[in-house]
């Protein structure tokens, strides 16, 4: 996670609700000061089978806590799906401390409900603080934290602001009208709800602050007249991984914006150009940057096109392995990814060129593999992968585990020739896989050398040893395995095999050389003032340099 520091307001507001409630819940429960003010504010009685006591019972269940802070729970869903990781952590911290700390006051202080309450579902237990009051206080800032992150038009968040004002209102005034509560308990469940959202937006990092009195009550900020000497940027995005498309370009859009950026350049890549004609197209427009936002695929295509012209490329990681991001320390948050991509600082990192049977070369950032890993990743079915993930891979290896080994003639910087009866070769550029498996540990992105894996199990035995050692690290040369750091490789196979770059399966081959083209990407990493959180270690030679320290 790359992380802002949270804002001086952000933090005064936060400290001033969390100080308002401690101080009011001491002068309710501590004191005799609120005692006669709440006497003297108790609603007139209601009937519970009157018209006005059944519609105030009805409107009670509708706005429970566990129905409202369940629905939190499930947008928190909806904003992990779109990439939204920060927005959903603060989601799912919100509907937890909403929930549990009025639980857990209303233990301690067991203050008793006003006796003329109308007795129904929702008036049961203790009375300090009101759980209707937190849930719904505190759902009326996420909301609102949902509508800014997202960047929805002014006149959505205008009729927001009146309506979370009566919502609020509402659900005040029919905890009062029940009688459910005295009004100091609707005050602090009120305090208690705004201060869990607060908290929850300050840890999970989500920024929605207003600037000035315009945003502040939903009006859109007039756009300064672009000039011919603004920068530009190209947005290449993989419609099948940017799931809501409408809210990424909004959002896009607005941080272009306020950074000065003229025009954007929205590029859509498809199955007949995954990325390499539109990165052309960007670089021929003369932007002055391009963002790439999908899988490793369709960095990988876009990178491919920009080796070695020096255009700062952005990365947001949309996809299912997003390795490059991983091992890089980018972030998978949207709004994150944008950050760095706009205010981050760049760094040259390699790439590797392969070139497939004497055809024309192209490059990847993360991995290639032939053998049984390019079976697995092109046998992986399409639809399982995106309902549960990363664990469908397991499912296309278990069909494979009897894939043969392949017989291979390997060549190491131009020197001898040396053959193995390998199960899988793996040449990377960075080293870690997904729940940070050491595959090639000494790999670096930026070090000017690839590195080859060549695995060669001969029976089920050496298999178990094979997988035990990428697990745990041992001794780079230790038997079934050979890893080898160098700067060109090629690699001949007796049989037809697969291959794959990135993760995606590319075809098959016979003949394959790889070799590093050290420093041929420009690629926008975060700035050392950012604090980030690395989701790989050692991904570059220094990672304090790249901004990857805490």
């Amino acid at each position: 996670m790359v992380r802002q520091p949270p804002s001086r307001r952000g933090l005064l507001i936060t400290g001033a609700l969390v100080l308002a409630f401690v101080v009011w819940s001491v002068l309710v429960n501590g004191t005799d000061l609120i005692a006669p003010v709440d006497r003297r504010l108790l609603a007139p009685p209601v009937g519970v089978l009157s018209r006005t006591g059944q519609v105030l019972a009805t409107f009670a269940m509708i706005t429970t806590p566990w129905l409202v802070l369940g629905a939190l729970l499930v947008v928190s869903i909806w904003a992990a799906r779109r990439r939204m990781r920060n927005l959903a952590v603060a989601l799912v911290l919100a509907t937890a401390l909403s929930g549990l700390v009025p639980m857990v006051l209303r233990r301690i202080v067991q203050r008793e409900r006003p006796e003329q309450l109308v007795d129904i579902m929702t008036t049961t237990g203790w009375a300090y603080p009101s759980g209707h009051m937190a849930a719904i206080s505190t759902a009326v800032v996420m909301v609102t934290a949902i509508l800014t992150v997202t960047r929805q038009p002014g006149s959505v968040r205008r009729w927001w602001a009146v309506g979370r004002a009566l919502l609020v209102l509402a659900v005040a005034v029919n905890r009062w009208a029940l009688s459910a509560h005295w009004v100091s308990d609707i005050v602090g469940g009120l305090l208690v709800g705004g201060a869990s959202a607060a908290i929850a937006l300050i840890v999970a990092d989500v920024h929605v602050l207003p600037r000035d009195w315009r945003e502040l009550v939903g009006l859109d900020a007039k756009p300064r007249p672009a000039e011919p000497d603004d920068p530009r940027c190209a947005v290449i995005y993989n419609p099948a991984k940017v799931i809501d498309w409408a809210t990424f370009r909004r959002v896009v859009d607005f941080e272009l914006a306020n950074r000065g950026y003229r025009r954007t350049l929205w590029l859509e890549t498809s199955i007949e150009d995954p990325g390499r004609g539109l990165a052309r197209q960007a670089l021929d427009a003369k932007v002055d940057l391009v963002i790439a936002a999908g899988g490793d695929g369709t960095v990988r295509t876009v990178s491919s096109e920009l080796a070695g012209s020096g255009m700062p490329f952005g990365v947001v990681a949309a996809g299912t392995g997003n390795l490059l991001a991983r091992n890089l320390g980018l972030p998978l948050d949207e709004t994150d990814a944008l950050r760095v991509a706009l205010d981050g600082h760049t760094t040259a990192i390699d790439l590797v060129r392969i070139t497939v049977d004497d055809g024309e070369p192209e490059h990847f950032a993360v991995m290639a593999g032939v053998g049984i890993d390019a079976a697995i990743l092109g046998g992986t079915d399409d639809n399982l992968k995106r309902t549960v993930g990363s664990a469908a891979y397991f499912v296309s290896a278990a069909q494979h585990v009897n894939h043969p080994p392949m017989q291979a003639r390997i060549r190491v910087d131009d020197g001898k020739t040396f053959t193995r009866r390998a199960l899988v070769m793996v040449v990377g550029n960075v080293g870690f896989l997904q729940g940070g498996i050491p595959l090639l540990p000494e790999a670096r992105a930026d070090d000017g050398l690839l590195d080859l894996l060549i695995a060669s199990p001969k029976n089920w035995r050496d298999k178990v040893s094979l997988t035990a050692k990428v697990l745990t690290r041992q001794d780079r040369n230790a038997a079934p395995i050979d890893r080898i750091t160098a700067r060109k490789v090629e690699i001949t196979i007796a049989d037809v095999e697969e291959y794959q770059l990135d993760g995606d399966t590319i075809g098959s081959c016979r003949k394959v050389v790889f070799e590093v083209v050290p420093g041929a990407l420009a690629l926008q990493m975060p700035n050392k003032t950012q604090r980030v959180g690395a989701q790989m270690p050692e991904a570059l030679s220094d990672p304090a340099a790249a901004g990857m320290a805490d």
